[in-house]
């Protein structure tokens, strides 16, 4: 995205030096009115905290504005997940998306080592799994424990529950509590999916 916002901002400085001209008036005249690019504003809301809202207007002028879309979460206490691996977590398949249209990083790790794979095939997404996938995401990739995103939903349903239930303490008390009958009936689908 840095790359990105450089050539624009190279784009706008070639526009205002050729429609200034080298300092002479220029013979030829026209009626029409220069245009110079001007990136709108973001939203106030940090892209991070409207990915994880799932907000995708939100998101899409971010992304206009130039935000990096790998911005990661700046709580110290939390997992430095990226936009991309939050709006995975919640399940916001536009979101991601969007994201990944606009560049954002699906091979990053957080500081669990967990990618976005990782986090979208534990909360049992399929149609983000997919993507992700369908986008070049290594199901291989292993995470601090050395774990893959199936060894995630291969754990017994038994051993599982006891991390959704910490992991449920934190989405509850944000409006996004842990639906535990879709995550347990749609964990063999994703099995299927990571294993093709």
């Amino acid at each position: 995205m840095t790359k990105r916002l450089s050539l624009i901002k190279s784009i706008a400085f070639a526009t205002i030096v050729l429609s200034a001209g080298c300092g002479g008036s220029n013979p030829v005249s026209s009626n029409k009115e220069e245009k110079i690019l001007v990136l709108p504003k973001p939203p106030a809301m940090s892209l991070i905290d409207v990915s994880a809202a799932g907000d995708l207007d939100a998101v899409k002028k971010h992304i206009a504005a130039g935000t990096d879309v790998n911005q990661l979460d700046p709580d110290e206490q939390g997992d430095k997940d990226s936009c991309l691996g939050v709006s995975a977590a919640f399940g916001h398949k536009d979101v991601v998306l969007a994201l990944i249209e606009a560049g954002a990083d699906i091979g990053y790790r957080n500081k669990n080592g967990s990618t976005p794979l990782h986090i979208a095939a534990f909360f049992c997404y399929p149609e983000i799994t997919k993507t992700l996938i369908d986008k070049g995401a290594d199901k291989n990739a292993v995470d601090n424990e050395g774990g893959t995103a199936l060894d995630g939903v291969l754990l017994p349903w038994n051993q599982a529950k006891g991390i959704y239930d910490v992991m449920n303490s934190i989405f509850a008390p944000l409006g996004a509590p842990l639906d535990y009958d879709r995550i347990k009936s749609t964990r063999p689908e994703i099995v299927d999916i990571l294993r093709k």
